[in-house]
């Protein structure tokens, strides 16, 4: 089992995502998605704080070095503010279905970042695996369907160019993550410093904006907003963020990437169970393919 241990971690980050992103979706219908970000990763902090203590004996990684938090504190940014903001502004144009399509070629990109920059040589079997696994998230994400957004307003080249500005900072950071927790630094306190760039990054934009007040305001006025928040942060950057630093240490960042990414997949069920959506026989071909794609990254 402990020779899984990097590919065990990537799929528990897929699976947190996936509820993430179930959280975000209740929460979106009250809120806009910058506001739910920028209140749900100070509770991450919070979170992540109180386990840090329990599992190291202090709140915060003070003994972290300079290049620790330049490289985990760019990569929170990266991850959390720059990424998200193309990523939303991509759904506002061309939807999220096209734009996770775009997404998912991510873990392509990391890989090949992690060959330049890192020498991340990956064996051809862990190619072959990748590309299997990709080709059943695409496969599934680019099913026609509903339209998912209003025509008016929307510009396609504009959308296309967000969603791939989205995926080069979301692969990015993987690389910046790859580098802050080498030499088997705590994925706990990499998370911690993440999120606490972050939340900064976050908040002084907000303040720039002059929204803080306003911000503020409409997190205090729903109780149920504030569990599907709190749900969101700990799902998300807190668990799905820890357990993908860990696989980092592990495995190379192409398989650890794609393995994260399969929370199209993870999602069919919950679609159908939560959302009550239809399950569609490409559904079921896509997952069937990614399970066997994953079954050749195991054995990589």
């Amino acid at each position: 089992m402990d020779a899984f241990v990097g590919e065990i971690a990537a799929l528990m980050a897929a699976l947190g995502f996936s509820i993430n992103s179930v959280c975000y979706t209740f929460a979106g219908r009250k809120v806009d998605a910058v506001t739910s970000i920028a209140m749900s990763l100070p509770m991450s902090a919070i979170m992540v704080m109180v386990i840090h203590q329990i599992m190291l004996g202090e709140f915060f990684p003070v003994h972290a070095t300079a290049d620790r938090w330049f490289f985990l504190g760019a990569s929170g940014i990266l991850a959390f503010i720059v990424a998200s903001y193309f990523m939303l502004n991509a759904y506002q144009h061309i939807g999220p279905r096209v734009a996770v399509l775009i997404l998912s070629f991510a873990p392509v990109l990391g890989a090949l970042f992690a060959w330049i920059f890192l020498g991340q040589v990956l064996p051809a079997n862990a190619i072959i695996g990748m590309a299997v696994v990709l080709f059943g998230i695409i496969w599934v994400v680019a099913e026609r369907g509903k339209p998912e957004f209003d025509s008016h307003n929307r510009n396609v080249r504009l959308g296309v160019l967000y969603a791939c500005l989205g995926t080069l900072a979301q692969s990015t950071a993987f690389i910046f993550s790859t580098q802050g927790v080498a030499g088997g630094f705590p994925p706990i306190s990499a998370t911690l410093i993440r999120i606490t760039a972050g939340v900064i990054a976050l908040w002084v934009f907000i303040a720039f904006q002059g929204k803080v007040g306003s911000t503020t305001r409409i997190f205090k006025r729903c109780g149920r907003l504030f569990l599907q928040l709190a749900g969101a942060a700990l799902f998300g950057p807190v668990i799905a963020g820890s357990f993908l630093l860990l696989s980092f240490q592990h495995v190379p960042v192409g398989v650890s990437t794609t393995l994260s990414h399969i929370t199209s997949i993870i999602l069919i069920p919950v679609g159908y169970f939560v959302f009550n959506e239809r399950i569609t026989v490409r559904a079921v071909l896509g997952a069937v393919v990614t399970v066997a794609g994953i079954g050749i990254l195991f054995n990589t």
